[in-house]
């Protein structure tokens, strides 16, 4: 099962990196920041994890740090894929962005990925000699959305906020469907394509219930305020992404429940903004980061 399941990683990863090569153009590295690969220790002895930094041409001192992981479904290898997104934010609030990789499936079954971003957050906030970590916020998209959530929650308030783009919040067994099933940009998360991912990514049934894979069902308590949550109606974790936001709102403490905020981008799919396709996907593609960027913002200042 394994040999299959790694031939069909390795079958849809060469399509995945044809698809991001011949829309690369459609997120560019915004002019004025300066981006280069680093590595991030890990806990194993000689063991990196590769990184992206984006950091702000002149600029002195030691600036915040924004750290976020990508969406892979934990199986593709997509370092880069938002560097428009992320080279936006470095520029726009001075803040130095790094994009971590993590250990995918089916080579590195769960919980690696998650072991790999507490590595980075732990090197973040020991690098207080490199960055401000006061104003340390945490972000993702997708499966790196869960890894974001997951690590706001774990090492709150050392974490001020978080970015959470159509993030995976609890572990379903049964299909997802999307609210709405017009789309302008994106793909669609079918039950084929998360069932494989599931069965790529997962070593045991038993694991469907850890609170890693979960953070809907984390204690409200342990997040930080400024959190927001944005995807698509019709991306087939629209209601996932919801279901946190009503958490928070239903369990959550006054300022959690005041400054969460859940944003719906009509008409739009699963990773709409680094595959858009029309204008109007190119507009809520600017909407949601101007969103994101006062979010982060908040919560840097907060």
């Amino acid at each position: 099962m394994f040999l299959i399941l790694l031939i069909l990683s390795i079958i849809a990863r060469v399509r995945d990196w044809f698809k991001i090569k011949l829309s690369e153009s459609k997120r560019p590295l915004v002019a004025g920041v300066r981006m280069e690969r680093i590595q991030i220790p890990s806990r194993d002895p000689n063991r990196f994890i590769p990184a992206i930094k984006y950091t702000p041409e002149g600029t002195q001192g030691k600036l915040p740090v924004y750290l976020s992981w990508q969406a892979s479904g934990f199986v593709l290898k997509r370092l880069g894929l938002d560097r428009n997104m992320h080279s936006q934010f470095a520029k726009q609030l001075n803040t130095v962005v790094i994009d971590a990789a993590y250990r995918k499936a089916p080579e590195h079954k769960f919980p690696a990925a998650f072991d790999d971003a507490e590595d980075a957050v732990a090197w973040v906030l020991a690098s207080s000699d490199k960055f401000d970590t006061s104003k340390f916020v945490v972000g993702g998209s997708s499966a790196g959305g869960c890894l974001a959530l997951t690590m706001s929650a774990r090492y709150s308030p050392k974490i001020k906020g978080c970015f959470a783009l159509y993030p995976l919040t609890v572990m379903l067994r049964q299909p997802r469907e999307a609210p709405n099933g017009y789309f302008k940009s994106g793909i669609i998360l079918t039950p084929r394509i998360i069932n494989f991912l599931l069965k790529t990514f997962m070593a045991s049934d038993a694991q469907f219930d850890d609170i890693r894979l979960n953070p809907v069902k984390e204690s409200m308590a342990k997040f930080p305020e400024n959190i927001l949550v944005a995807c698509g109606d019709a991306d087939t974790l629209y209601n996932d992404s919801k279901l946190f936001y009503k958490k928070v709102q239903a369990e959550g403490s006054p300022a959690q429940r005041t400054n969460i905020e859940f944003l719906t981008v009509p008409n739009e799919a699963h990773e709409f903004n680094n595959f858009p396709d029309t204008p109007e996907t190119d507009n809520a593609r600017v909407q949601l980061y101007s969103a994101a960027i006062q979010k982060i913002r908040a919560a840097q200042n907060a």
